[in-house]
Order: structure tokens, then C-alpha cells, then sequence
């Protein structure tokens, strides 16, 4: 049973982390369409995603995919808005 609810949240809280990174799509559009914004946290929060990435694939004795996979997105968008915002 306790396998069972860790696996749950972990799910959940993955499927809410991709959905704080798809948040940024807006921006992105944004950004292209010449309403630039700021560009730190984006950055910021890509690098840390990208902490956690590594943290995740580095993870003995399995990869933690539930890590791995919300942060990847927080890599990509947070990178395309970081780019996207000059």
C-alpha cells in the first residue's frame, strides 16, 4: 500500500511539474510576438531543472523517472523562454 501512494503522489506531482512548465508557452508566444519579458527566472529555473535531471539519471540502482521527465520539460521551456525573451 505504501508503494502504491508513493507512486501516486510521485505521479501527480510530475504531471502538475510538466504543467508549471507548459505555463510558459504563453510567454514564449509572447516573446516572439515582441512583448519581451524577463529572462532570469526562466533561466534559473532551467538550470535547476537540469540539476534535477542529472540528480535523476545519476540515481542508483534505477534511473527516478518521476524526477526525470517534469524537469526535461523545465529544461526545454525554461531554455526556449530564456532564448526567446531578447
Amino acid at each position: 500500500m505504501k508503494n502504491i501512494i508513493h507512486r501516486s503522489i510521485g505521479s501527480i506531482g510530475a504531471f502538475i511539474g510538466i504543467a508549471v512548465f507548459l505555463a510558459y508557452i504563453p510567454q514564449i508566444f509572447a516573446n516572439l510576438s515582441g512583448d519581451k519579458g524577463q529572462p532570469w527566472q526562466p533561466a534559473i529555473a532551467a538550470f535547476s531543472c537540469l540539476l534535477w535531471v542529472i540528480y535523476g539519471w545519476t540515481n542508483e540502482p534505477k534511473k527516478d523517472y518521476i524526477l526525470i521527465i517534469p524537469n526535461i520539460a523545465g529544461v526545454l521551456f525554461g531554455t526556449l523562454t530564456f532564448i526567446t525573451s531578447f
